[in-house]
């Protein structure tokens, strides 16, 4: 996990389930006109959202994602490593 302090608390705790759950990702990835909060293998991107990407705005922005050649999105709304781990895992089960 980069030691870049600029991370939001969801962002750091998404970060530790991710590397305790051994998946690889870069954080902060950069594609096209937009910064990713992670980007998974599988190109498979996650964003700790809390609730603001459900606006029509942030959903369009997912459609340029996927034309960029986005696999799938995963946005995590938990707030807590628990629940966060909850989300991604089961976000992954449905991705097979």
């Amino acid at each position: 996990m980069p030691g870049n302090k600029d991370f939001t608390p969801q962002e750091k705790l998404v970060a530790e389930v991710l590397t305790e759950l051994d998946i690889r990702f870069i954080q902060q990835y950069s594609l096209g006109p937009y910064l990713l909060d992670f980007f998974l293998e599988g190109k498979i991107v996650c964003e700790a959202d809390g609730n603001s990407h459900w606006q029509k705005k942030d959903r369009k922005r997912d459609e340029k994602l996927k034309e960029l050649g986005v696999n799938a999105i995963i946005h995590i709304v938990a707030t807590t490593k628990n629940k966060i781990r909850e989300e991604l895992l089961s976000a992954l089960e449905c991705l097979g």
